[in-house]
């Protein structure tokens, strides 16, 4: 795993936001920052996904486990969300969205530092805004290469 330093494209701050992510950060620390990016081997890539697939397969066990055993009030769950909740988990194959902050060196297995499934900007971060900086900044490439 390699950091990489960068420019920042010219006017991120407005194509981020025309791109749907509102906040990117404050004047005294950036929470969207375009100066560096992680280039990574194939190995790691293949240990973070294998990573990430373990820790969702454990979320979804704890989020049946939640179910089977009720727990709604132990996690602050109002009684009128439990129907909605339920029949959610049975309507589809079980999922839940939410993005994995890990720590990770490459040389170590990577470490979950918190579960963001409680914020609105995932997706926009990761399936909008990282894939048309990707494309502005390096067309030839994909996010895996």
């Amino acid at each position: 795993m390699q950091r990489r330093k960068i420019s920042p494209r010219h006017n991120w701050q407005q194509i981020v936001t025309s791109q749907g992510l509102l906040w990117h950060g404050s004047e005294s620390q950036p929470y969207w920052n375009e100066s560096a990016f992680y280039e990574f081997t194939a190995k790691e890539v293949d240990e973070l996904e294998a990573a990430t697939n373990e820790l969702d397969r454990m979320c979804i066990e704890a989020g049946q486990r939640v179910i089977d055993e009720k727990m709604y009030a132990k996690f602050g769950i109002p009684e009128r969300a439990i129907p909605l909740i339920e029949e959610s988990w049975e309507k589809e194959p079980p999922s839940l969205y939410g993005r994995f902050d890990l720590a990770y060196d490459g040389k170590q297995p990577p470490k979950l530092l918190e579960y963001n499934a409680d914020t609105p900007t995932s997706l926009v971060e990761t399936a909008v805004v990282q894939w048309y900086w990707l494309q502005d900044e390096f067309p030839k490439r994909d996010q895996f290469i």
